[in-house]
């Protein structure tokens, strides 16, 4: 069964590539670690090891994933089997089967995790410096998807090293999950390397980042300014300059390389079809991009949407960049969703071949850091200061073509205007929603701050109806399979509200 095991690890390493690695493993390599009676021994084996929940999470942080949770948010609207989701209290049979997929994945992500980290200290190939490595990274792999599933599910089993061969396992608290999260990035920040070893692995700069954000949610405000703090200190990323819409493909474009702005992205790769399938949700066949070229090549299902009536959208000032980046205008003619409808069109791929694009999942972004390094200085402070609004001040002038770092009068905000924590969070809330629409980020961050009741009823609906959310829309539902075959859980008293 373990050579089975290995055996899987290695196979999806060897299907997971990245365009312009510094050490790119080649097939002799894998064939090499297939047919060996050993594994986890040398930096190749424990490479693949690295590669094999990678190659999982590109999966599990797929397109229901990112629709799941743009359609809770203020600005988004579902269609389709999704428009049972959206605060009706329903879920459908076809989005239950999708959220227990991506329930799996995460785990088998988890799983190949907790073998390499359970075998790696034994490796006879590598010297302490190597192993230690290794294991920072997927340490931090790790934490990143707990990170997701306490967010998400709430209290769940946590699965490690230490009972890896016990499938009877009960819930553990959120605040226990929340110790071994932070327990494993702090072994992330200490061991993995200051320069990541190749495009799309962990550095030590992506672990201060995700820490920085669990600490926002376990309310640990002075050691998330100061991990943010170092890596905006680092000078290892910056924001990308752009003069127009279009520009922001040196961010999120297809078949970009990297940029100054990712800190942790999930790789894609045309080549050997290991795509990003979430922008056939925001797709319409349809709708160009630009003249001639289709948002995904004539592709989509048009799974959700925003609206011009929409306050968000309506109260949005088109001089910001973002606008027309993330805001597609699309007439519908005799559709039912009318001349008001809006495409998401923050990624697009016009060389896409069907429903798959090249387009990395930002997971991780600069501009995630500025974020929280802003709102973290403000709670530690007891208010705002110059320097957290200066921190939001350097994202909005990008956003309208402006240098980052030079202030603009004209532009900026002030303190003056925004000198209370009420004030401040709701300017936090506004800008965070412009940066970061459609990258599946916003509807945590609201529930984090207590506003998603206040902003959702607010801004959600164009009828004038209330959207009332209820306590079932703050977890998923465990999926029935966890209750099938685990037996220490039962299904009438652990699972989540409202199922």
């Amino acid at each position: 069964m373990k050579s089975n095991v290995f055996k899987i690890l290695v196979l999806a390493a060897l299907a997971t590539t990245f365009t312009a690695c510094e050490d790119p493993l080649n097939e002799t390599d894998f064939t090499y670690l297939l047919a060996s009676s050993t594994f986890y021994n040398t930096p190749q084996e424990a490479n693949a090891a690295v590669l094999a929940p990678l190659d999982i999470m590109r999966g599990a942080y797929n397109a229901n994933w990112y629709a799941t949770l743009e359609i809770n948010t203020e600005y988004c609207y579902p269609k389709g089997v999704y428009s049972g989701y959206n605060y009706t209290g329903v879920i459908n049979a076809t989005h239950d089967t999708r959220i227990t997929t991506n329930w799996t994945s995460i785990y088998r992500a988890i799983a190949f995790c907790n073998t390499a980290i359970g075998r790696l200290p034994e490796a006879s190939g590598m010297t302490e410096a190597e192993i230690v490595l290794y294991l920072g990274e997927l340490r931090f792999l790790r934490a990143l998807n707990y990170f997701n599933i306490v967010r998400h599910w709430g209290s769940v089993p946590l699965r490690t090293e230490a009972n890896l061969g016990e499938w009877d396992l009960g819930k553990s608290s959120a605040s226990e999950i929340y110790s071994f999260i932070i327990e494993d990035l702090k072994y992330a920040v200490a061991n993995t390397p200051t320069t990541p070893r190749m495009i799309g692995t962990p550095g030590k700069n992506a672990a201060k980042a995700l820490l920085a954000e669990v600490y926002m949610y376990t309310e640990d405000y002075a050691q998330a300014k100061a991990l943010a703090g170092e890596v905006i200190a680092s000078k290892s990323y910056s924001l990308v300059n752009v003069a127009s819409p279009g520009d922001f493909d040196k961010v999120f474009g297809y078949d970009l390389v990297t940029s100054t702005e990712e800190v942790f992205y999930i790789k894609t790769s045309r080549t050997d079809n290991k795509t990003w399938d979430y922008i056939s949700f925001t797709a319409h066949p349809q709708y160009e991009m630009q003249p001639g070229k289709k948002m995904l090549n004539g592709f989509g299902y048009f799974t959700h949407y925003t609206d011009l009536r929409n306050k968000v959208i309506s109260t949005w000032d088109q001089k910001d960049l973002r606008y027309n980046r993330n805001v597609g205008f699309y007439v519908f003619g005799a559709d039912a969703y009318g001349k008001f409808t809006c495409l998401l069109t923050k990624y697009w791929d016009p060389i896409s071949s069907g429903g798959g694009a090249n387009v990395s999942i930002p997971l991780i972004r600069y501009t995630d850091v500025l974020l929280t390094y802003a709102e973290a200085t403000a709670r530690v402070a007891g208010g705002p200061t110059q320097e957290s609004i200066e921190t939001i001040n350097t994202i909005r002038r990008r956003a309208y073509g402006y240098a980052p770092g030079q202030p603009n009068p004209a532009l900026d905000y002030s303190l003056t205007d925004y000198n209370t924590t009420d004030k401040f969070v709701d300017l936090l809330i506004k800008e965070e929603r412009y940066e970061r629409i459609n990258e599946g980020k916003h509807w945590d961050f609201i529930v984090r701050l207590k506003k998603e009741k206040e902003l959702v009823g607010q801004f959600k609906n164009v009828n004038g109806n209330v959207t009332e959310i209820t306590q079932k829309h703050y977890l998923w539902k465990i999926p029935d399979s966890e209750f099938n075959y685990n037996k220490s859980l039962d299904q009438a008293k652990d699972q989540n509200p409202g199922y």
